[in-house]
């Protein structure tokens, strides 16, 4: 498996390690589902920059899409920041226009590993669209499968969505299978998923909360999740409608819910024993 080492700085931050971690890395964690030794990414933002490490992350941006669209606006890092030891993506309105915030790794991970995300919304939003999910950087979607850790919604607020997206057939339609965990958002949640060649393994918490099982029937694009490797991203959307008028599954935004935020505590990806 490739592996990325970069000089350790003096303070918790972005930061690549070898597959062999030093003892003590995951000392912060409120669990340890992975042996230590196998830590292969961290970010604990906590450096001295209110900003996301540059070379590790990315700002997302605007596509005509219900999750993306609301980038169109956004200057810079207005709605990203670093603080007191927590990413917070806002989503807001001004000057007239709805504004997501969010962030994705310039790089990707390989198969046989596990994403954790510790996080919690400061409020819940109506029409908001928080999410913390991986795709890989190929084309086109849903081919190439996309996996999400945690999605919320106004239709169902006391609930997590846990979800991944695939086209069996190959022609653009989208095959979507979920589950849907209990879990106040607001909160702080620890959201994970194994990706390996014979299953996707769900968990809130350190709880297993469902599974998608390689079918291993021929047909490749049942299961895309082991043909790529998949990046992370990390983002706080608004809904509402799209220009040509229809309805986001999202819902409604309520601006009087707005500004709202989603913090992020760390972010860990492990190598899964093999």
């Amino acid at each position: 498996m490739k592996t990325f080492l970069v000089k350790r700085r003096p303070i918790r931050s972005a930061v690549w390690l070898a597959a062999l971690c030093t003892a003590g890395c995951l000392s912060s964690c409120s669990h340890k589902i992975i042996p230590e030794k196998s830590l292969i990414f961290a970010d604990e933002f906590n450096g001295t920059s209110s900003i996301p490490d540059s070379t590790v992350w990315q700002l997302c941006r605007a596509n005509p899409t219900a999750w993306a669209q609301h980038f169109e606006h956004v200057k810079g890092y207005e709605t990203v920041r670093i603080e007191d030891g927590y990413l917070k993506l806002t989503a807001t309105r001004e000057d007239g226009h709805y504004k997501n915030a969010g962030i994705r790794t310039r790089t990707t991970f390989p198969l046989h590993t596990r994403l954790e995300v510790r996080a919690r919304l400061t409020q819940k939003v109506r029409g908001g669209f928080p999410a913390i999910w991986q795709m890989p950087p190929v084309g086109p979607w849903p081919v190439t499968g996309e996996i999400d850790l945690m999605e919320w919604v106004q239709g169902t607020p006391h609930k997590i969505y846990q979800t991944i997206h695939y086209d069996p057939q190959g022609v653009g339609k989208d095959v979507a299978q979920h589950d849907a965990p209990v879990a106040d958002v607001t909160e702080w949640h620890i959201y994970a998923v194994d990706r390996t060649d014979d299953a996707l393994i769900f968990y809130l918490d350190g709880q297993e909360t469902w599974r998608y099982t390689n079918p291993r029937n021929g047909n490749p694009l049942d299961y895309p999740f082991n043909q790529h490797d998949y990046d992370i991203i990390l983002n706080f959307s608004l809904g509402g409608k799209l220009k040509n008028g229809r309805l986001t599954w999202p819902g409604l935004i309520h601006d009087e819910d707005l500004p709202a935020e989603m913090w992020v505590d760390w972010v860990r990806v492990s190598a899964l024993p093999r």
